[in-house]
């Protein structure tokens, strides 16, 4: 998994594709690690995020709606967050998705909050 760890976004989703696809073992633990690191790059931890959001367990919603909620974490690595609530179906981020769908001024977040609370809907 070392490309992974690459702030190359190309080869981080790459290897995230990788792993999704079962090409490539990884972790759910580590992938989990890496997703709520703040010490790590940017997309590292994306790619760690769009993995579990494909993962279709609810187990790692927390930790999601965690990196939503901090507002500290970079807009991109908030946005694959709500993408990956809405990909898992975790119904308790809603308010939540709502909340900063209302308040975030960036577009992608608010894009992102719009995918994941149609997902939700649809589900």
């Amino acid at each position: 998994m070392p490309s992974l760890f690459s702030d190359d976004p190309i080869e981080s989703m790459e290897t995230a594709k990788k792993i999704i696809g079962g090409y490539v073992k990884a972790d759910p633990v580590e992938l989990a690690k890496i997703a709520e690191d703040k010490g790590l790059m940017k997309w590292p931890r994306i790619s760690a995020i769009y993995v579990i959001g494909f993962s279709g367990e609810e187990k790692f919603a927390p930790l999601l709606r965690g990196i939503l909620a901090d507002a500290g974490n970079d807009a991109d690595i908030r946005s694959y967050a709500a993408e990956a609530l809405g990909n898992i179906g975790d119904r308790d981020a809603a308010k939540l998705l709502k909340d900063i769908l209302r308040s975030a001024s960036e577009t992608k977040l608010r894009e992102s909050c719009e995918y994941a609370l149609e997902e939700l809907e649809s589900a």
